[in-house]
């Protein structure tokens, strides 16, 4: 069952869903498969940016775990994270990038501030955040069995307790983190953009 838990895990962890949410973000809007191919690597480059710091710093001592399980760990990876994320968004911008990524950069700015602030009190699953941010997009982008995806977080809630990653409190924190950011992008997008 260990094993099994580590496969779902290792499958909604952020940087892994990162992919495919972005290139569905971008194709959606451009209908262009290389347009979101290109935008999509380039994003995935911003993701793996972060992938190794974590991995330099679990390997330097600085941080317990590539899953970051330590709740006073967790700062200096929103920090780094939202440098990366900044740069990013402006790169976007400069370079006259998809605008669907500009608002997602945005989204995962706010996300992570949000994150930086709820890990004051509890360490809410970032797992569970993305994975149900991601299944949310999905379903409003594509609708019919995309909304079926959301069914699979509580099987992504389970590996994270199974491992002992998390409480269940701390999943349902981060699932409601994911689903709150994505219904409030989507009503400023649509109401005010």
């Amino acid at each position: 069952m260990n094993l099994f838990a580590q496969i779902i895990s290792a499958i909604s962890n952020p940087i892994v869903v990162s992919a495919p949410i972005f290139y569905a973000l971008i194709f959606k809007t451009s209908g262009n498969m290389l347009y979101s191919l290109q935008w999509t690597f380039a994003s995935f480059l911003f993701a793996a940016t972060v992938a190794l710091f974590i991995f330099y710093g679990v390997r330097q001592g600085f941080f317990s775990d590539l899953d970051i399980t330590k709740q006073k760990e967790r700062k200096t990876v929103f920090i780094f994270t939202s440098f990366i994320a900044f740069i990013y968004l402006i790169l976007v911008f400069i370079l006259n990038g998809p605008k669907v990524l500009l608002v997602a950069l945005g989204g995962l700015l706010l996300g992570l501030a949000l994150a930086s602030l709820i890990n004051r009190k509890i360490k809410a699953s970032l797992h569970l955040a993305v994975f149900s941010s991601f299944t949310m997009v999905l379903g409003i982008l594509y609708g019919g069995i995309f909304w079926i995806a959301l069914l699979l977080a509580p099987v992504v809630a389970w590996s994270r307790i199974k491992l002992k990653r998390h409480f269940l409190s701390e999943t349902i924190v981060g699932a409601g983190l994911g689903v709150f950011l994505v219904i409030l992008v989507y009503f400023v997008v649509k109401y005010f953009a």
